[in-house]
């Protein structure tokens, strides 16, 4: 681009030149970015799972150089390590097998520029911890980043307008903005899955001028390898990728070299990670393996009651209960998820699939994103416990919209009246769009963080208490991402049995059990009475429940005292030490 370099050239740029165009795009993005700002301000409520917080974990012990382990000692992973004869030290971190590593890695990049142990700066109300607000950041720039790069793919297979309505209705998506502020890695899937895309239309631009295309078939795999290393279920999506690239080459060596270079690209970052869960558990997913044999919210087969079995063995199968788990999924989603995130242009995308657009290679993407979609769905509905909240039919939102807002396009100018007016038909979608999310900012908030069941300021006061304790000395939490994230101290996870938690004890000392709302929040606080029916509902911790609530805990217990910091919040501990500070 040529600068002008007279004052008249200046003022003639900046008005009707280049320059109009780029303070134009200017405003725009700072506009957009103070209403991000705002409505990070107004939704985030720091981190909802204990999923998000496991992956914010492996992401700090990267960022402190501890590799890929966690301050999470569940009893699933110690038996496991047990029974393979590896070295497992209880006072050591574990080695991380259920989660995979591509958002943890970019959270430890985020670490490095926050102060050393941010998560140890106490809260200050209304605000919130440190760390919590670097996940937020992280998580605004991805989407900041997906919003871009939708931009730049309908610019490609459509026009600038469409382009801008397109990157604009991503970021007024409510539910694009819950996923966001939940700071659970789903902008990270967008950004993904659009590259794979973003790769595709280039490979299929060069061919069709007969450029090379390996390049581009190599980004394509990159990308999807760097998929399967942010969610194992997105890895399914990589042979439907090689049938379409075998089935795109036109004939002789493309055939089937464009495949192999785009497998070949793929197992090249992800190879390193399959060797490295194989090496610990013979399994290329590690224990994540498990995970379609179970169903999070089944008491029969919940995910986080394995994991806290002091038991090697893997979970029962059940073909009714797989089956039953997928389908459930799948109409889930195809009948709430797919229209919440995208709204009208999910109706646009599905009204339009068989209108055929005049650029052929906008046609062939939007077959192979259908099939793609479809595919992912499939592999996370099946595969999946459940557990995951980043959904394919919500990281694949931002290509509902390029569709759908390529189908908009098509219909306003063929129609007399709208074509006169393309930028007021585009406006009046946007705002459409953008209804909900008005609605939810201007609801008036009376508690910006809403921390249960964690509870931070205790968390970070077990840090000091741990201290002070002989060394080896360990605690317990019935939400142990939330207390190893922010206590930034190892933490064993609340056994399923109190058989395994005398077991666990026999081998380390605990000096604390921390026991939230996720456990002593009950809809019928007489299910906590010493009778009959307790243990089968509780299993055997139902008699420690059932102490917290009399006041009189069972005599062989250890951790023999109870510290009341809520209704449903207590902190039970080894009366030999000192009380358990925190507020």
């Amino acid at each position: 681009m040529k600068l002008p370099r007279t004052l008249q050239e200046w003022i003639h740029w900046l008005e009707m030149g280049v320059g109009a165009r780029w303070l134009g795009r200017g405003a725009l993005i700072l506009v957009m970015g103070l209403f991000s700002l705002f409505i990070a301000h107004k939704q985030f409520r720091g981190p909802l799972s204990e999923q998000t917080l496991l992956q914010a974990d492996l992401g700090r012990q990267l960022a402190t150089g501890q590799g890929f382990t966690t301050l999470v000692n569940y009893p699933q992973t110690a038996a496991f390590l047990t029974a393979r004869g590896l070295a497992r030290d209880d006072a050591e971190p574990f080695p991380e097998l259920t989660q995979p590593p591509l958002y943890a890695m970019v959270i430890a990049g985020m670490l490095a520029f926050l102060p050393p142990e941010s998560w140890l700066i106490p809260p200050v109300a209304p605000g919130g911890v440190v760390a919590d607000y670097g996940l937020l950041g992280a998580n605004i720039f991805l989407l900041w980043l997906a919003a871009g790069q939708t931009w730049m793919l309908t610019r490609r297979l459509f026009d600038g307008p469409t382009a801008t309505l397109a990157a604009l209705a991503l970021l007024l998506s409510t539910t694009i903005w819950s996923e966001t502020v939940a700071v659970n890695g789903t902008p990270l899937l967008m950004v993904l899955l659009l590259a794979v895309f973003q790769f595709l239309a280039r490979s299929g631009s060069a061919r069709s001028l007969g450029r090379p295309v390996l390049p581009w078939l190599a980004g394509v795999g990159l990308a999807g390898g760097l998929l399967f290393l942010a969610d194992y279920t997105a890895g399914f999506l990589l042979p439907v990728l090689a049938v379409w690239v075998a089935w795109s080459g036109r004939g002789g060596t493309a055939r089937w070299l464009g495949p192999a270079v785009m497998l070949g690209a793929a197992l090249l970052v992800m190879a390193p990670w399959a060797v490295r869960n194989m090496s610990w558990t013979g399994n290329p997913v590690g224990l994540a393996s498990h995970d379609a044999a179970l169903k999070a919210g089944d008491p029969l087969a919940e995910p986080a009651i394995l994991r806290r079995t002091l038991s090697p063995a893997a979970p029962d199968f059940e073909l009714r209960k797989f089956f039953n788990k997928g389908l459930t999924a799948i109409q889930r989603d195809l009948g709430v998820n797919v229209w919440s995130g995208s709204l009208f242009f999910a109706a646009l995308f599905s009204v339009g699939w068989l209108y055929r657009f005049r650029n052929e290679e906008a046609v062939r993407l939007r077959t192979m994103f259908t099939v793609a979609l479809l595919v992912l769905m499939l592999a996370q509905g099946f595969l999946s416990s459940g557990e995951n909240t980043r959904l394919p039919s919500l990281y694949a939102a931002p290509l509902l919209m390029v569709f759908g807002a390529g189908f908009f396009s098509v219909m306003v100018a063929s129609h007399p009246t709208l074509a006169a007016w393309p930028r007021l038909a585009g406006a009046g979608l946007l705002l459409l769009q953008g209804l909900p999310l008005m609605q939810d900012v201007l609801e008036p908030r009376q508690i910006h963080f809403n921390y249960p069941p964690y509870h931070p300021a205790l968390y970070q006061g077990m840090n000091t208490e741990l201290q002070r304790a002989p060394a080896g000395t360990s605690w317990m939490a019935d939400t142990p991402a939330g207390a190893a994230w922010y206590s930034g101290r190892r933490v064993w996870a609340q056994p399923a049995t109190l058989r395994e938690f005398f077991e666990i004890t026999v081998n380390q000392p605990i000096m604390a059990l921390v026991l939230s709302p996720r456990t002593l929040d009950r809809p019928f606080f007489s299910e906590l009475n010493p009778t009959a029916t307790t243990d089968s509902r509780f299993g055997d911790w139902g008699r420690i429940y059932a102490g917290i609530a009399s006041g009189r805990l069972p005599n062989n217990f250890p951790l023999g005292q109870s510290q009341k910091l809520a209704d449903n919040f207590h902190v039970l501990f080894d009366p030999t030490q000192r009380p358990i500070g925190g507020k």
